[in-house]
This record gives C-alpha cells, sequence and structure tokens, in this order.
C-alpha cells in the first residue's frame, strides 16, 4: 500500500502542487490528530476512544500528502517516515515526532515551513 501511495506520489508531483503546500496539507491533519490526541487523554471512556480512533483516521490522510511532498523536497521525508509508521506504532510512541515536524512558523502565519533554508532554496 505505501509503495502504490509512494508511486501515486510521483506520479502526482509534476501537477501543479508544491511541497510546501502538501507538507501544509499533511501538517494541518497531523496537528487536528494531536489536538484529538491530547483530548482524549483529558476524557475517559467511549469519548477517549472516540478521540483517539479519530485521532488515528487523521494520521492515515496525512500519509498521502506527506508522501508527495517528500517526492518533490527531501526535507519532508523525514514526517513521511514517521507517518508510516503509524500503521505498526501507536500514535503515543509517535508523538513528539509529529509535533516537532509539524511545528507551525510564528513568522508564517501558522503555516506549517521548513524551519531554515539553506542558500540553494
Amino acid at each position: 500500500m505505501l509503495a502504490g501511495v509512494a508511486i501515486s506520489g510521483l506520479l502526482l508531483a509534476g501537477c501543479g502542487t508544491s511541497a510546501s503546500s502538501e507538507a501544509n496539507q499533511a501538517c494541518v491533519l497531523v496537528h487536528r490528530s494531536i489536538k484529538l490526541y491530547d483530548a482524549s487523554h483529558l476524557s475517559h471512556g467511549p469519548r477517549a476512544r472516540s478521540d483517539l480512533a479519530r485521532a488515528e483516521l487523521l494520521l492515515a490522510q496525512a500519509v498521502a500528502p506527506a508522501n508527495l511532498a517528500a517526492s518533490t523536497d527531501t526535507y519532508w521525508q523525514s514526517l513521511a517516515g514517521t507517518l508510516a509508521e503509524t500503521e505498526q506504532l501507536p500514535e503515543s510512541r509517535l508523538i513528539n515526532s509529529l509535533r516537532a515536524q509539524c511545528a507551525p512558523s510564528a513568522s508564517n502565519q501558522g503555516e506549517y515551513v521548513k524551519p531554515f533554508k539553506s542558500q540553494g532554496q
């Protein structure tokens, strides 16, 4: 399945979307997932389970745009790799990486961007 997503990512990469817009889309989903994950720890029973299930679904939806971003900009490969692990690991094991990889930039109106850019980019 991941190979199919990666191949479709490569094919769609030339369709006019940029790595930053795809990464932003993935990080918006990751951020929503993290909010639900955090909320699940404040609630109990069915509500907590529902929040965790929705958080996992959002991470699954973030895989495709993260792969598209990674296919055109290697910076985003770590995010794509972390999201690929969501099928095998619970969000609790990935949460710190996800928070770091999708930290919003204060200087870019909350858009999720690379923290540094080299002179060549």
